[in-house]
């Protein structure tokens, strides 16, 4: 495989972007540009079925989370801190369970579009400062949440370290980044099914995880994976030419509304157990186009 000039597999074994933005370019950038000029895939709007996959992705995460929990906790609310949060969508989900919400962010921008009822619940700001203040203000929380946010950042391992300064005992860090450079993505380019590693995307990824990279992180820094979940494995389609959406653009609407179908179908129809372990087992087996980890303290 030829691997792109720009990226060096580091001592963890993941693959990071040699030159890396400053902290004053990468605020600039998701405080003014990334939301406002759409240079991220979140829409405007979006269709019901965005919505319920959306919402159903949180019922399953939510559900795992209560299943790690431990026996002695007691039933006062819990607390949930959204590093990164985004359109709020996980906010505002554990919002409505009663649960204690903050969320970080560089811009309102895009909770006050979506969730402009919990605008008092965001700070905004540099996330690694509003991260270091509450961590000098001795806050914990039972739930971290860094959804589609650590391959974003110049420093995982740092990141991944203030996160272990925030959870309380017993808690979790719930962490979902890409899986790149997958086994999958590898025979993919091998076999010539696709010209191009289509998953390094700069300037906003600057790491790119694979299962091994991101528990060898997560380990150097203060934390044991608990467990691991995939989602639907949309790269499969790429072994199809008739639904290769990296050498066809126009397959790619047909295999995302297949994607959001299947998960919807399953998180609909399926008891949440069963649904869980058929995510963990396509963990297993290095699929998914996402990997969800849950970790907790050492």
């Amino acid at each position: 495989m030829n691997l792109p000039n720009t990226l060096r597999l580091n001592e963890y074994g993941f693959y990071e972007v040699i030159d890396k933005p400053s902290p004053a370019e990468l605020s600039d950038y998701y405080a003014r540009r990334y939301y406002q000029e759409g240079l991220t895939t979140y829409q405007p709007s979006y269709p019901p079925e965005e919505l319920e996959h959306i919402e159903g992705k949180l019922r399953l995460r939510r559900w795992v989370l209560e299943q790690l929990r431990p026996e002695t906790a007691d039933a006062a609310p819990k607390s949930f801190l959204d590093i990164g949060c985004g359109e709020g969508w996980a906010l505002a989900h554990f919002h409505r369970q009663g649960w204690d919400v903050l969320g970080l962010d560089y811009s309102s921008f895009s909770v006050e579009r979506f969730q402009p009822e919990l605008r008092a619940y965001l700070r905004t700001g540099d996330i690694v400062e509003q991260m270091a203040q509450l961590i000098a203000d001795g806050r914990t929380f039972d739930v971290l949440w860094l959804d589609n946010v650590l391959e974003h950042v110049p420093d995982p391992a740092a990141l991944l370290q203030q996160c272990r300064a925030l959870v309380a005992p017993g808690g979790t860090l719930v962490v979902e980044v890409p899986n790149d450079f997958s086994a999958l993505q590898n025979y993919l380019l091998e076999q010539g099914y696709i010209d191009r590693p289509f998953w390094v995307v700069l300037p906003d990824h600057l790491a790119y995880f694979n299962q091994t990279g991101l528990r060898n992180v997560a380990q150097a820094t203060g934390w044991r994976v608990a467990k691991t979940l995939a989602d639907q494995p949309i790269d499969l389609n790429l072994l199809n030419p008739a639904t290769n959406y990296v050498m066809n653009r126009a397959a790619g609407p047909g295999a995302h509304r297949a994607r959001l179908e299947q998960d919807n179908l399953l998180l609909r129809t399926a008891p949440l157990p069963a649904v869980a372990a058929y995510y963990e087992a396509m963990a297993g087996v290095g699929l998914g186009r996402n990997i969800v980890a849950f970790l907790q303290p050492v």
